[in-house]
């Protein structure tokens, strides 16, 4: 075939080229209208998916994207899917308006404008939620991404972080997007301190680490979260102190993120559970698609879980 027919003319598409270019908003608009103009979402026992609600967000996050959108148009689109959020929310046990934040991540949410909030339908049974709710509306990541941490009882460089589970969460979701493996997973570590504020002793993200297969006849690791932010505890704090003192008393909270908008289960895997025990860490909390924590007791602390190679090895690695 001559030049003009082998692909190379600047106005030809490639299948994946064409598979970008579909209409994305046409896609999008039937399916909001699809889920708001559904009869069952009258219906008292109906329950909307948190993690649908979600992506909806997320697609009139991209519509506001669009070179010829109409930005009021976008706000009434973010409006009805924060009513969509906040009509499954109770439903689901949360009593927070603050809890939406461990329903959606936090780029997402910041992305929105302010009004669709309150216009959505969250309502703030107190001046303190109201207040609690901007300040975490209003976090930038880099806060949460700290590059050192106090000793117990001293105050942590970025003092003005207010402690609670939500920027838990958040400071672990921030980490877990570090990783760059295929589960994006964060955890933090933390101890009550002196004024009865839970602080941070460790943090952690999976990812691969590589091994002398010499040694190990293994070519990598990958490091889960929870592993990491053990390591990373017994860095800052040293071995004696992390198992007599700090690890006993320590909660760890964990996150797995779903694509860029939502949140995924992620209890301690089989690995990561004996090594949480071995360790002594025996309170979990961890994220679900449903908006909420699972509070998670695991069974009784065991220190020889240390001389099981799938508790010993990644640890070593970790620590090395």
């Amino acid at each position: 075939s001559s030049d003009n027919d082998t692909g190379n003319n600047t106005n030809d598409i490639n299948f994946s080229e064409a598979l970008n270019r579909l209409n994305a908003k046409e896609c999008y608009m039937k399916r909001l209208n699809n889920v708001l103009g559904h009869p069952s979402l009258s219906l008292p026992n109906n329950i909307l998916s948190v993690r649908h609600a979600a992506g909806l967000i997320r697609g009139s996050i991209l519509l506001s994207k669009e070179d010829n959108h109409n930005d009021d148009t976008v706000k009434g689109i973010q409006i009805s899917v924060i009513k969509l959020l906040v009509r499954t929310m109770p439903q689901l046990g949360s009593t927070s308006p603050c809890d939406i934040f461990l329903a959606v991540q936090l780029p997402l949410l910041q992305s929105l404008d302010r009004s669709a909030f309150t216009n959505g339908g969250l309502s703030f049974p107190s001046k303190d939620s109201e207040q609690e709710f901007d300040y975490l509306l209003g976090l930038d990541c880099s806060d949460l991404d700290f590059d050192s941490v106090a000793q117990v009882g001293e105050k942590r460089n970025r003092s003005h972080i207010q402690h609670s589970k939500y920027t838990h969460v958040l400071e672990a979701a921030h980490l877990a997007r570090k990783g760059a493996v295929r589960a994006q997973h964060g955890a933090v570590i933390v101890f009550p301190s002196p004024d009865d504020e839970m602080q941070v002793i460790g943090k952690g993200w999976n990812h691969d680490y590589l091994m002398d297969r010499a040694k190990t006849n293994k070519n990598k690791v990958v490091l889960h979260s929870e592993c990491h932010a053990i390591a990373d505890a017994i860095k800052r704090h040293g071995e004696d102190e992390c198992f007599n003192e700090l690890f006993p008393k320590a909660t760890i909270f964990i996150v797995e993120l779903e694509s860029d908008f939502a949140y995924e289960t992620c209890h301690p895997c089989p690995k990561c559970d004996p090594l949480l025990r071995a360790v002594g860490i025996m309170q979990v909390f961890h994220t679900t698609p449903n908006g909420n924590l699972t509070k998670m007791e695991l069974s009784t602390p065991s220190c020889e879980l240390l001389a099981n190679e799938n508790c010993s090895l990644p640890l070593k690695a970790a620590c090395d």
